[in-house]
């Protein structure tokens, strides 16, 4: 509608000068969404941010980051979202049949980028099947290309929507920090290593007895 006014949540977004609460400085050249999986509370909020974002609607099958639910016995979440692999890591760009890869790294951009014409959609999803962590996403048929993390950039500017909105400010949006070894692995996995720090509870329950905890008589 001509001469309507933005919301107050996107003029405040589009007057920072940097990131987070803590408005910290963007970085400069190559960054990444940190995914802090112990902090993540799965209210899903990065995934709407997402898709409205990108298509201007609430569906988190179109969110290219996603929250995956676990029961460890505790309640858990874990998010995955695209790390921006290091050249020789970006398995889903070796994968891709066509020459140029359909998906590949722009080393101006600063983020993995998709050319949805070419793409040849679900019915190859190799480069779903070569990554590790399983990011690429699909959404046919209206969507039927490869969906990864372009960490919100329109006009060489990188304002990831998701790191915004997060209560529990479990997404980063920073330079590589460590070895990005743990971002590239599934969330089943990564939940499976936090299931570890639960012990002494068995997966098959939700709660422990003082009793079962530390000994003695039930």
């Amino acid at each position: 509608m001509k001469g309507a006014r933005s919301s107050k949540y996107i003029r405040a977004m589009q007057s920072k000068t940097g990131w987070g609460i803590e408005n910290l400085p963007f970085p400069k050249g190559l960054a990444l969404v940190e995914a802090r999986w112990d902090l993540c509370i799965g209210c899903g909020l990065c995934e709407v941010a997402c898709s409205m974002y990108h298509y201007g609607v609430i569906n988190r099958e179109l969110s290219r980051i996603r929250v995956y639910r676990y029961l460890l016995p505790a309640p858990k979440s874990v998010q995955n979202v695209c790390c921006q692999c290091s050249d020789k890591e970006r398995e889903c760009q070796k994968a891709c049949p066509l020459d140029p890869p359909v998906i590949h790294y722009d080393a101006e951009k600063f983020h993995m980028v998709v050319d949805e014409e070419r793409c040849l959609g679900a019915k190859c999803a190799k480069c779903l099947k070569a990554c590790p962590a399983k990011v690429p996403r699909f959404y046919p048929p209206d969507h039927n290309v490869a969906m990864v993390c372009d960490l919100c950039e329109k006009d060489g500017v990188r304002r990831p929507q998701c790191v915004e909105i997060c209560p529990a400010f479990a997404l980063e949006y920073m330079e590589p920090q460590f070895p990005q070894h743990m971002q590239r692995i599934h969330p089943d996995e990564k939940a499976n290593i936090m299931a570890e720090r639960l012990q002494p509870l068995p997966r098959n329950k939700a709660q422990i007895s003082p009793e079962e905890l530390f000994g003695g008589k039930k």
